[in-house]
């Protein structure tokens, strides 16, 4: 008769709000270049005058609405899990449910971070299973030590049979 057991949890992790810092900055690039192109280029376009000084600023605002709702979608929703027989992904109700990954399937784990995301200690988690299925994290806390959390429990599955 099979084992029926439910899933203990080793290790969680979710999107860490870090991660957006490319995002920040790119918005705060944007958000400088709409504003000084109100005030540099008032004379050379009338737009500014009939649409009104607002519209240029409700412009630079509306981005920074957008990055706000895709963070907090992200840190809200996404979660990585764990358990001592599989990788669970959850990336909320926007995107498809992740069918796990069985800790017995798993043939590489691989974590990195580009060289912001080194310096603010996140990074993503890569999980490649049999049957050319990868998987992959993103905006990880930590992603060696999650890496390595994967690592141990696919050693100890194997021990185990």
């Amino acid at each position: 008769m099979p084992e029926n057991r439910c899933h203990a949890d080793k290790f969680w992790r979710g999107y860490d709000p870090r991660a957006a810092a490319p995002g920040v900055a790119l918005a705060a690039a944007g958000t400088a270049a709409v504003l000084a192109g109100r005030w540099y280029l008032g004379e050379v376009s009338a737009v500014a005058d009939r649409v009104g000084p607002f519209a240029v600023y409700a412009l630079a605002a509306g981005g920074w609405g957008v990055l706000a709702a895709v963070v907090l979608y992200r840190a809200v929703t996404y979660t990585y899990r764990l358990t001592d027989r599989a990788v669970l992904v959850d990336r909320g109700f926007r995107w498809r449910p992740e069918p796990p990954v069985p800790l017995a399937d798993v043939t590489g784990v691989a974590a990195g971070a580009g060289w912001v995301g080194r310096r603010l200690g996140v990074g993503w988690v890569r999980v490649e299973a049999a049957g050319g299925r990868a998987l992959t994290l993103t905006g990880v806390a930590d992603p060696d030590a999650f890496a390595a959390a994967i690592r141990d429990a696919v050693a100890v599955e194997r021990a185990r049979g």
